[in-house]
């Protein structure tokens, strides 16, 4: 029983003891927070220091102990403030350099604050404070026993090394590899680069794999990550860590040499005496030490490295361990003399040391131009990569659109040839070969559009396009017009439109175009832009695009609305001349078909263009929907009058016109006519005539049993409407018709001899 009760009393201590070491000076709980610059899984210096973190809290029972990921002054005042405010922190750690800054206006801000009690510790070897601590370890020890490896272990004499680089960090790191090696391998051979940032991976690789094919075997760094051992890893090759992370943790007997940092050692007993709410605060320093409880570096070898290495590495860290660190050789060489002499850089006055003259720390500090004998490669800039548009389709446009230019050529030619010919004549030579400028014109401005990109192509692919499909679509409409003015006309009043008289309305449509291009120019900031993070486009890859304002824009939509009307316009001229049935002449079907193939082209295109395409889509999209409208435009028109001249040859005569079945709507009208003409008998029956030279007399409906007077008069009644369609003919060509009235007057007179006989 008495057991029993012995051991509760133990149990109650014990936890009482517990909860004591969890509290503060105060008796409430004690909160720590660590403030890092990245991400922990970086396997360097931020795990290095959350592992620190991690110690200190298990070995102080501290529960509340946080973890802040946050850089630069502004990010960390802004977000670490409120916390201070609000929260009784009684610890930060600011383990990095870009959180001095905010950390020290904290400890100055709240210094001997009647409610905030929160201590911050900080990089740096400066004045302390009641609430600021100041740490700082010795990077140059490390890094020189690195260079002491890597000059002891090269097969190639060729080492390298990555660092930050000014601003960011002077490169006094770098000359402490550098003299390491040169200290034990006087014929090394030593190339580095600056990467900008202690984490920048992209940088690094690229580096990295610039220095292996150097011929560098061994690569050091001070960066924040393993990016670079990871790069020498990957080509089979052995590394080193250099960035104080127990790298052979994770990538085993691929690590030659590392080094790892124990932030435990050093902040368990600042921890401790903030925990016991001490503010005689001091510095801090982490370097080797013979006492091993406060050695800072761990070190460890892979079993490739041979024993001889090894044993001079451990006498060497013997050496700096035992003698004073102000004189050790990174501080104190032959080399200082002249360098500090050339870089205005003072000299220590402390005593030489076997001959060598010596620096102080802040002169250190400030080396930054490299030495004789190191080659300095500079700040490794990632080029961009251009994406271009590819080849193959850019040839396979070019080539499809050359070869239908040269088709087009062909077509101008043959209208030439055959101007003489009805299927030419009723569709007007210098409209068709306006409308086959306009298919060129668009053809060229593909091969523009699918072309290297520049601020002139851009402007030149958008002109181009916009006056080929004015000219082909205004030529068409208007020539159209004329068809419909002539044979929309019940009573076949003479009506003469020539080309001289419709050019201007072909140039009305051109104008247009020209002032709305004119305006998306000089408002619309078209040009050629490097366009990065678009698409499927890597980290470092740009395109050359494309780009308007919001102006622009605007008015690209006006002109499409503009396209729009005129496709309108055609339609309508198009359902009006299916009266005509001159098939010649009646062009509704072709202009219907072309229109439906734009339709059926916007119906497919705007689906594809909202939803997500990428540039090269969208480029091969819209060139194909140019090609296909334009193309199928053209032999829509041009295909059927070509087969006619095939058909019925070079020589067909003016009056050997294709006869359609008469339209319901143009005997209506021709009826229409007859009705409303003056008189009686002659003079009505005189009237229907002419009228149906335009309906009926064009049409097959011809009696198919007669006697030979009524045969004579279908003859004489043929002749007619032979020698009236001339007459249009010949109108509707600015050409001068063969017939003139006397000899449309004999005819009406045999006409009448007839009728008496």
């Amino acid at each position: 029983m008495k057991i029993k009760i012995f051991l509760k009393i133990l149990i109650l201590i014990s936890l009482c003891i517990n909860k004591i070491n969890c509290l503060d000076g105060d008796g409430k709980p004690f909160r720590m927070i660590m403030l890092l610059s990245a991400n922990v899984n970086d396997m360097g210096f931020n795990n290095m220091m959350n592992q620190g973190r991690i110690g200190v809290a298990k070995d102080l029972q501290i529960e509340d102990s946080r973890l802040i990921v946050v850089d630069g002054q502004n990010e960390t005042t802004a977000l670490v403030e409120p916390i201070i405010q609000n929260e009784d922190i009684d610890f930060i750690i600011c383990s990095s350099q870009g959180h001095t800054a905010a950390c020290k206006y904290f400890a100055d801000k709240y210094l001997n604050h009647p409610t905030v009690k929160t201590q911050f510790l900080i990089r740096g070897s400066g004045a302390t404070t009641a609430n600021l601590i100041q740490f700082n370890y010795n990077f140059a020890s490390c890094n020189y026993m690195s260079g002491y490896f890597a000059g002891l272990h090269t097969k190639t004499n060729k080492i390298g090394f990555l660092s930050p680089g000014a601003p960011k960090v002077n490169d006094a790191w770098v000359y402490a590899f550098w003299l390491g090696a040169k200290q034990v391998n006087p014929n090394i051979e030593f190339y580095y680069y600056n990467v900008g940032a202690f984490l920048n991976p992209d940088a690094s690789e690229r580096a990295t794999n610039d220095l292996l094919n150097r011929g560098c075997d061994l690569i050091g760094n001070t960066l924040d990550d393993f990016s670079s051992g990871i790069t020498i890893m990957s080509k089979g090759y052995s590394t080193i860590g250099t960035n104080g992370f127990p790298q052979k943790l994770i990538y085993g007997e691929k690590i030659l040499y590392s080094y790892a940092y124990n932030w435990t050692k050093l902040f368990l007993p600042i921890t401790k005496s903030v925990k016991a709410g001490l503010t005689n605060n001091s510095n801090w320093y982490g370097d080797f030490n013979l006492d091993e409880s406060k050695n800072f570096f761990n070190i460890d070898y892979s079993y490739g490295v041979s024993s001889d290495t090894i044993n001079k590495m451990n006498q060497h860290i013997t050496f700096l361990k035992s003698t004073s660190r102000f004189t050790h050789p990174y501080y104190c060489n032959l080399y200082m003399p002249e360098y500090t002499k050339k870089n205005n850089l003072n000299l220590s006055t402390s005593p030489t040391v076997n001959n060598s003259i010596c620096i102080d720390h802040t002169t250190f500090l400030k080396i930054n131009a490299p030495f004789p004998g190191m080659t300095y490669l500079g700040l490794y800039n990632i080029s961009l990569n251009e994406v271009e548009f590819s080849q193959s389709i850019q040839n396979g446009f070019s080539i499809t659109t050359g070869i239908l230019i040269a088709i087009t050529i062909l077509m101008m030619i043959g209208i030439v040839k055959y101007s003489k010919t009805p299927s030419m004549r009723s569709a007007s030579p210098i409209f068709l070969n306006f409308i086959l400028a306009g298919g060129i014109i668009v053809y060229i401005g593909i091969i523009v559009w699918v072309g290297p990109m520049s601020t002139h192509s851009c402007n030149a692919r958008l002109w181009l396009v916009t006056l080929g499909f004015s000219t082909l679509i205004g030529s068409l409409v208007v020539k159209n017009f004329r068809i419909w003015l002539i044979f929309d006309n019940p009573e076949l009043k003479s009506i003469k439109i020539t080309n001289y008289q419709l050019f201007p309305w072909v140039g009305a449509c051109l104008v247009i175009n020209i002032i709305l291009m004119a305006i998306l120019t000089s408002v619309g900031d078209l040009k050629q832009i490097d366009a990065m993070n678009i698409d499927s486009l890597g980290k470092y890859e740009y395109m050359k695009v494309c780009k308007m304002n919001s102006a622009g824009a605007s008015t690209l939509y006006t002109i499409l609305a503009y396209f729009a009307a005129l496709l309108l316009v055609g339609v309508f001229v198009s359902w009006k001349i299916r009266i005509v049935d001159i098939e010649e002449f009646n062009e509704s079907g072709a202009i219907a078909n072309t229109l439906y193939a734009i339709s059926f082209c916007l119906f497919v295109i705007v689906p594809l263009m909202i939803s997500p395409q990428d540039k090269q889509s969208e480029t091969i999209i819209l060139c194909t929907t140019g090609l296909f409208i334009t193309t199928a435009a053209l032999l829509i028109v041009f295909t059927p009058k070509f087969w006619r001249v095939f058909k019925k040859g070079a020589n067909e005569s003016d009056i050997n016109y294709s006869k359609k079945k008469s339209s319901s709507v143009a005997t209506a009208r021709a009826e229409s006519g007859s009705k409303g003409s003056n008189g009686g008998g002659s003079s009505g029956t005189r009237t229907n005539r002419r009228g149906n030279l335009a309906s009926g007399d064009f049409t097959d409906d011809s009696e198919s049993s007669v006697g030979d007077e009524e045969k004579e008069k279908e003859i004489i009644k043929d002749d007619v409407a032979n020698v009236t369609s001339g007459a249009v003919l010949a109108e509707f060509t600015d050409e001068a018709s063969d017939i003139d009235n006397n000899e449309l007057n004999e005819i009406e007179l045999s006409e009448k001899q007839s009728e008496n006989n």
